[in-house]
């Protein structure tokens, strides 16, 4: 039985097979290397946690009156950043959705800016 290549699982159990290689998706070594870790003589690239800004100045309320604070959240394009890249928490992200939806609509910000200056011309 240990020289099976395929087994095939038990009747009356619903979990597929499992996969070889084991892990779970996961590889070894830490963040900034390879399998074996980081490379000797290269600096290990460490990433800084990002944190809410709303949090740390402990600001409870965003003011969709404010342009300012609300424009380093919104791209050139018009979009707003998701968390990930600007490390706001959800509940901050949440409120800063609606108070730039609220700005846009009166007309406090732009819903978007234009990419390409000259007009696309389409065939008639």
């Amino acid at each position: 039985m240990p020289d099976e290549q395929n087994p095939q699982p038990q009747s009356g159990g619903g979990a597929p097979p499992r996969r070889e290689g084991g892990g779970g998706g996961r590889r070894e070594g830490g963040p900034g290397g390879g399998p074996g870790g980081p490379r000797r003589g290269k600096r290990q690239y460490f990433r800084k946690k990002k944190v809410c800004k709303f949090c740390v100045e402990k600001i409870d309320f965003i003011d969709y009156k404010r342009p300012e604070l609300l424009a380093p959240f919104v791209q050139d394009k018009g979009k707003i950043l998701p968390r990930r890249m600007t490390g706001t928490c959800s509940r901050h992200q949440r409120w800063l959705g609606v108070a730039i939806k609220r700005a846009r609509n009166i007309a406090l910000m732009p819903f978007a800016t234009a990419a390409d200056p000259t007009p696309v011309q389409r065939p008639h």
